[in-house]
């Protein structure tokens, strides 16, 4: 047993020693068999050569893909010092098992000592939909009014607005949790590319993982005219190529059978961003970890745990049930199976996106239940109104803290010399293009209500409904009370609308634009 005890003691004196230098070395663990065995779907492109910084790095986008070639933490422990395993398929090297203690300076690491503690933006469901799509005519209008309020006609503005605070405020990287673009159109994923470089050329990292709106996604169209078109999608292999600057080229560790991999945002904390959408050979809306995934999941977190290292997860869907109203395709198939494996490894938090509301949740085994479960995070869609966005912060003793902030576009529009009215005076014109264009969807429902008492009860439901997908805490007492609830119970008790607006009622107790998660509660 002293042996043992010496041997131990050893290995993690020369693990700190690694961390704290930077210096590459022998893995201090192997992944398990089984991660060896994972065959490679995605046709990766090779990583840009030399240490990740986050800082500057010009794509080159003329090639189709990035040169370099792969670091040494993207093999398993056992290929280190080996000539790089290659696919067959592909020709390009595989990538896959778990981090090592042993991969040198994280990307933030040299600038620890002046920006401390780190803070990661978070924003979801950007949605994005390029001007070159649409002419903004009949066929646009009509898909528009038919969606759930996302502000189509201003994507790309508000995405600059939202690019211009990010560099103002300088956050260590910016996650994107998924349904990045409209409907996966390749013309869309390629401008947003283009926007967000913005971000790497200023020194701030941007994340990326898809939704179930970006990959193969046959619903992709452009629209102009009176009618709709189909347009050319991304497969997998072309989503990596485009994004493959945006956290793919960065991660210390890649997962081979999905687009997922780990970035370590300090030496001390690192982002496993999860694939979760499912788009072979067509994507559906559910969403799932792939087996495979989770064991590579198990190798990094198991790495981290031996290195000290704390590890926040993000994927796509949600891991836990956030909604009454949303009940169906928003949860992942296999939560209970990822719940179980991230709370053996006590990760503290995981952020999702997908169900276009702002919520947070402690998981709880049964009703009432204390004791440590994790969190998550689900960030509302950029795209819709309040068009927020999320900053996590560690304190200096551990704790998480995060709050959501409004894209200032207002602000942005008149520094950039706009003169549209309605980006001038955007936070006005967002609070109620989000409420009348739901009231009128409400409006189509009752047909057969008194017209006076049809609006009320339309604005009602679209009042609780921006206000749900915004987090605030609504009045159940103030809501039950009202002139338009009243007449929901009397005219249509039994109609889906109301039975909605009850369940959003039930859900909106609590406020979910800020959240505090005391070190000791999962430590």
């Amino acid at each position: 047993m002293a042996v043992l005890l010496i041997c131990f003691l050893a290995a993690a004196v020369r693990i700190l020693f690694i961390l704290d230098t930077g210096v590459e070395g022998e893995a201090q663990g192997q992944p398990g068999a089984a991660a060896e065995e994972i065959t490679d779907p995605v046709s990766k492109p090779e990583d840009s050569a030399g240490e990740p910084d986050g800082s500057d790095v010009e794509p080159d986008r003329s090639a189709g893909e990035p040169d370099g070639s792969a670091g040494e933490a993207d093999r398993p422990a056992e290929e280190r010092g080996e000539s790089g395993k290659k696919d067959n398929s592909s020709g390009r090297e595989n990538n896959g098992g778990a981090c090592s203690a042993a991969e040198g300076e994280s990307p933030a690491s040299s600038s620890d000592a002046v920006r401390q503690p780190p803070r990661l933006a978070v924003a979801s469901d950007l949605h994005y939909q390029s001007a070159q799509t649409t002419d903004y005519g009949k066929a646009f209008e009509k898909f528009v009014k038919e969606g759930d309020g996302k502000v189509n006609a201003y994507l790309p503005q508000i995405l600059d607005a939202l690019i211009d605070q990010l560099i103002a405020q300088k956050p260590d990287a910016f996650l994107l949790t998924g349904d990045i673009t409209i409907n996966g159109e390749r013309i869309n994923h390629l401008e947003l590319a283009e926007r967000l470089e913005r971000l790497n050329q200023a020194g701030i990292q941007t994340l990326v993982i898809p939704g179930n709106h970006d990959i193969n996604n046959y619903r992709g169209r452009l629209y102009f005219g009176e009618e709709e078109t189909e347009t050319e999608s991304v497969s997998l292999e072309e989503f990596t190529e485009i994004y493959a600057d945006f956290g793919w080229n960065q991660a210390i560790s890649r997962d081979r059978a999905s687009f997922s991999y780990v970035y370590p945002l300090r030496e001390r904390v690192w982002l496993m961003l999860l694939d979760t959408a499912q788009y072979e050979p067509l994507n559906i809306v559910d969403g799932a970890v792939r087996q495979e995934t989770l064991l590579w999941i198990r190798e990094n977190l198991e790495a981290a745990r031996a290195a000290g290292i704390q590890v926040v997860v993000s994927g796509h869907h949600n891991l836990l049930q956030e909604s009454r109203m949303f009940t169906t395709m928003c949860v992942l198939e296999n939560s209970s199976e990822v719940v179980e494996l991230l709370e053996e490894y006590q990760v503290p938090l995981y952020i999702s996106g997908h169900l276009h509301l702002q919520r947070i949740q402690k998981h709880k085994r049964e009703p009432g239940a204390e004791g440590y479960g994790i969190c998550e995070i689900v960030s509302d869609a950029l795209s819709i109104p309040p068009c927020q966005y999320g900053l996590l912060s560690w304190t200096d003793d551990g704790t998480l803290a995060y709050e959501t902030l409004q894209t200032d576009v207002s602000g942005w529009a008149e520094r950039s010399g706009q003169t549209d009215e309605n980006l001038l005076n955007f936070e006005a014109y967002q609070r109620r293009y989000v409420r009348e264009l739901i009231r009128d969807q409400i409006l189509d429902q009752t047909v057969r209500v008194p017209e006076e008492t049809a609006v009320e009860m339309a604005e009602l439901y679209a009042e609780i409904y921006a206000d749900y997908c915004a987090g605030i805490p609504i009045s159940r007492q103030a809501a039950e009370r009202s002139e338009g609830y009243q007449s929901w119970a009397r005219y249509l008790p039994d109609s889906n609308s109301f039975q909605e607006i009850k369940a959003m009622l039930k859900d909106s107790l609590q406020d979910n634009n800020h959240f505090l998660l005391p070190v000791e509660e999962w430590d």
